[in-house]
């Protein structure tokens, strides 16, 4: 009988120091979490431009310009607890004086990669066999923006899951498929 009372005793303990545990680390996470995607990644930064490119099953993905020569994307995710930035790069808006090279791009452990390019006469970007989704800037950012920083009628190219085999081939190719430019991507 004795041993019964000590056994619910120290199980009692013990569930009420997982509970604190719970209760902790719930504390923890709502702390950093937010109402909306957008304020996670905005995270009091009011010189971004932002430009969302999705809001879907808990995961948001935005594009953004910053002080007229940053080009950036984040992601941000939803929990129980609210919205919370999950990775967000920029880098300098590289110059884009040849339509028929892609300067630079950027890379995240996760699969996502972007950069940017000029998709003039139906150029666009493909990453080993799959082709890169792209958003023309001119329909996402303000005019007076994108003349300022170099950008106009230009695109970013993406794509959220690229092999993990590197190097992969990052190809510009023009509208009939002709190869313009190839890049390694590690």
């Amino acid at each position: 009988m004795a041993l019964q009372n000590l056994i619910k005793k120290r199980m009692l303990v013990l569930i009420g120091l997982i509970l604190a545990a719970a209760l902790i680390i719930a504390l923890v996470w709502s702390s950093d979490t937010v109402e909306t995607a957008e304020q996670a990644v905005r995270d009091g930064d009011n010189d971004l431009v932002l430009t969302p490119v999705y809001e879907l099953n808990g995961r948001a993905l935005f594009f953004f310009i910053r002080d007229d020569d940053q080009f950036g994307a984040a992601t941000a995710t939803e929990s129980w607890f609210g919205w919370r930035l999950e990775t967000r790069t920029e880098s300098s808006i590289p110059s884009l004086d040849d339509p028929d090279r892609i300067n630079n791009y950027a890379s995240h452990e996760d699969g996502f990669v972007y950069g940017l390019f000029e998709p003039t006469d139906g150029r666009h970007v493909q990453i080993g066999e799959m082709p890169a989704d792209q958003l023309l800037l001119g329909e996402r950012f303000p005019v007076e923006l994108l003349e300022a920083t170099g950008l106009s009628k230009k695109a970013v190219w993406f794509t959220e899951n690229a092999p993990e085999d590197r190097p992969l081939p990052l190809q510009l190719l023009d509208a009939d498929g002709q190869e313009l430019q190839r890049l390694d991507m590690y």
